[in-house]
């Protein structure tokens, strides 16, 4: 922790965003206790750092589902100390849906049951999901619960859910959003990538009879402790919210 606060007081510097202190703004969703027909947004959030600028994504994002009356859960995994190892006495289970499933699976696997849409957040490290985050995915998306084998190949389970992602990266081109969402800085390269993304998106939400509504991938960071950092804060926050309407509230009734 001392080193986590020298780092917040600027005292060293970090290649990790870091929100200013007085610019953090925790927010706590109220959860699936859901009036009639409201949708719900169960976000899977695989970030250790309440301060950075992923979580601040998380935030935003939670806070504006809320407002527009959605029902909002949220699964840290690092407060939830998840395990993303695959054990040998899981495997069975996890690869052919053979036997009960462990109890802390379970439990998650009740959050995917009731929710609309299934939100993965982290920071972008080596363009994959960070290691917590692919474990959940990997355990939790077990044969069986997520998908079966049919007479053609796979049959997905969790038709009428929609899969979306919240990353936060460093330079993949400048842009903020998803395919076609370049701001002019390199937009072939930024198409590339992001066209990239959504081939792993597309073939993920199908392996589980879901529907890909996309990613909001933000490679426009204020730099830590910039003098105008609260400015280019509230024009990401307001760009996240503009995607957040365009790709899901615009399209799940």
């Amino acid at each position: 922790m001392e080193l986590a606060q020298k780092i917040l007081n600027g005292e060293i510097r970090t290649s990790g965003t870091v929100v200013p202190q007085e610019l953090q703004q925790p927010y706590t969703p109220h959860g699936f206790n859901a009036k009639p027909n409201q949708k719900k947004a169960l976000f899977i959030v695989g970030e250790p750092r309440k301060y950075s600028l992923t979580y601040d994504l998380v935030y935003t994002a939670m806070r504006y589902l809320e407002e527009n009356d959605w029902a909002v859960e949220l699964r840290d995994l690092y407060d939830l100390n998840y395990d993303p190892v695959l054990h040998q006495e899981e495997f069975y289970y996890v690869k052919d849906g053979l036997g009960e499933a462990p109890a802390y699976l379970a439990q998650e696997q009740s959050f995917v049951k009731k929710a609309d849409v299934i939100l993965f957040a982290y920071p972008n490290w080596h363009d994959a999901p960070v290691s917590i985050v692919k474990g959940y995915i990997e355990k939790v998306f077990a044969a069986g619960f997520a998908y079966e084998a049919g007479k053609n190949g796979l049959i997905g389970l969790l038709s009428g859910k929609y899969l979306y992602t919240i990353m936060n990266c460093g330079y993949l081109g400048g842009g903020q959003g998803y395919v076609g969402d370049g701001i002019g800085q390199n937009d072939q390269v930024w198409d590339k990538y992001m066209n990239a993304f959504k081939v792993f998106d597309d073939d993920t939400a199908q392996f589980w009879g879901m529907t890909n509504a996309g990613r909001f991938v933000n490679d426009q960071s204020p730099r830590n402790f910039s003098s105008d950092y609260q400015d280019q804060l509230v024009k990401l926050h307001a760009v996240l919210q503009e995607h957040l309407q365009r790709d899901l509230l615009s399209v799940i009734k």
